[in-house]
């Protein structure tokens, strides 16, 4: 009987999941069976949108009635309308022309559905609007005098190879600026033989040697940009940054460098040809071998490895220093720490990051890679805490009473009888802790750290391929993670209490 109801109770909940899963596929938009023929078969479609744009903001009014799938990156939008999962989407009729002269099965609606004007944003403070205000000028100035259409056709209507920025000398007099940039817009702001450019990145370039500054470029995730610009850790975002009703209020916005036509882009269906293993011969080829990405890949890899292993080590020495002043048994000492342990362990790795760059450090000049490791070795001395408080109190107290007998401290007895036995208790668990703060490494991209995952992002931004990104950054974490277990299955042989001979243990007793 008792099982005939738990069998009763199983169905409704694959009933109500099921009505569930029918009730938001019944919202999910009109699927096309083809390419649109007109504009209007885009009423109820699935459109696809860069979340938080002026393409959302124009597209909700425009398409009421579509369902809408709001992604992050440029890239993801094209996966996603090539594989199927969006019937189209609204992007710049530049960009949709570089898709096409790249073999992408793709095509758009000759109107213009909108006008969108791309901007710079400033900090909300009196430097923020001296450089608003000096950067208008200087637009303006470039505008009248032909200098910015001479730009515009060299970045936004010729071809790839007569992109060449030309970088401007400047004294520096008047200081340093710091420039932020997601860099995965082309050719708006972009990554080009390992190094940003762009439209947007010359302009600024060119301004900063007219008004005596120097400039240093910070690369992050579009959300990271901004939150950085409210932070006051850059002083100009350049990132295809659009000028929309709304968005003023936590920023300033300098007059338009360009006015962006947004288009409705489908797919075709018709792929470019050569059979699989020449398709994928062409993306592996364009996400290691073109511009010499492989250095990029190489790049990010060194910056995932250092901030594991710093991480590591002075997350290990700190969790061991923290139980060390534990184990001295102050009442008020232990309740700060346990305090501090729970803290730490109810809050996600992301947030904290984030929290420790924009808020702890809100108003110091430190790279996010240093950020990175303080984080992380945290994380990790959270843990190391723990498992050495559980393995303690787990091994009988016979032990250090036997040991005290024989004459030894009691730090002494930890360190040489309670220890090892902790250690090799729980170092399965600590080699698993390695492995995940190495895989948690792969949100540092929020704090401006060009890591493996990060380098993978910027490579996607400009091949538009998913594919071969993801299969090379899997397989490089695999092989790190493969060296991390292999490395402390060789230091637990020789830290393994048994392992050791007899008068190892004895040394020292009388």
């Amino acid at each position: 009987m008792k099982y005939c109801k738990l069998r009763g109770l199983f169905y409704i909940v694959i009933l109500v999941a099921g009505v569930c899963l029918a009730a938001c596929g019944s919202h999910s938009g009109k699927r096309l069976q083809g390419p649109p023929e007109s504009i209007d078969d885009l009423r109820q479609a699935r459109l696809g949108t860069w979340t938080e744009s002026g393409e959302e903001y124009y597209l909700e009014k425009l398409f009421p009635e579509a369902k809408f799938v709001r992604l992050d990156y440029l890239s993801d939008l094209v996966q996603n309308l090539l594989i199927g999962k969006v019937d189209a989407i609204m992007i710049q009729r530049i960009m949709a022309d570089i898709l096409i002269k790249e073999g992408m099965a793709i095509d758009y609606f000759p109107d213009t559905l909108c006008s969108v004007p791309d901007v710079y944003a400033f900090t909300v403070s009196e430097r923020g609007r001296i450089l608003q205000q000096q950067v208008n000028e200087y637009v303006a100035a470039i505008d009248a005098d032909g200098t910015l259409d001479s730009l515009k056709r060299k970045w936004l209507e010729g071809e790839e190879n007569d992109r060449v920025f030309t970088r401007a000398e400047s004294s520096g007099e008047n200081g340093t600026i710091v420039i932020g940039s997601s860099v995965e817009s082309v050719p708006y702001s972009y990554i080009k033989n390992g190094e940003a450019t762009g439209y947007e990145i010359e302009i600024l370039d060119r301004f900063c040697a007219a008004y005596g500054y120097k400039y240093k470029l910070i690369t992050s995730e579009f959300d990271a940009m901004i939150a950085s610009l409210s932070a006051g850790k850059i002083d100009i975002a350049a990132s295809y940054i659009e000028d929309v009703p709304g968005r003023d209020d936590n920023v300033l916005f300098s007059i338009p460098i360009e006015e962006g036509c947004c288009v409705m882009v489908y797919r075709t269906g018709q792929a470019v040809g050569g059979g699989f293993l020449r398709s994928l011969g062409r993306k592996v080829r364009a996400t290691l071998i073109d511009e010499d990405r492989w250095k990029m890949i190489a790049g990010g890899i060194g910056v995932t490895l250092v901030i594991t292993l710093l991480a590591s080590v002075f997350g290990t020495l700190l969790g061991f220093v923290v139980y060390l002043l534990y184990h001295e048994k102050h009442a008020a000492l232990n309740r700060i720490i346990d305090t501090s342990v729970r803290f730490l362990q109810g809050l996600p790795d992301l947030i904290l990051l984030m929290f420790f760059y924009y808020a702890v450090f809100g108003n110091v000049d430190i790279s996010g890679t240093i950020v990175a490791v303080i984080v992380f070795a945290l994380i990790l001395s959270v843990s190391v805490f723990i498992m050495l408080k559980s393995g303690s109190e787990s091994i009988p107290k016979g032990q250090t009473e036997a040991a005290l007998a024989l004459g030894f401290t009691e730090r002494r007895t930890f360190l040489k009888f309670i220890l090892p036995q902790v250690v090799t208790v729980f170092f399965p668990t600590y080699q698993n802790k390695l492995v995940d703060l190495m895989l948690s490494t792969s949100v540092v991209g929020y704090i401006a750290v060009q890591d493996l995952t990060r380098v993978g992002d910027l490579i996607r931004s400009r091949t538009f391929d998913a594919f071969v990104p993801l299969i090379i950054a899997s397989l490089i974490y695999f092989l790190i993670s493969w060296l991390i277990i292999k490395g402390m299955d060789l230091l637990l042989k020789r830290i393994d209490t048994r392992n050791r001979k007899p008068e190892q243990i004895l040394k020292g007793v009388k």
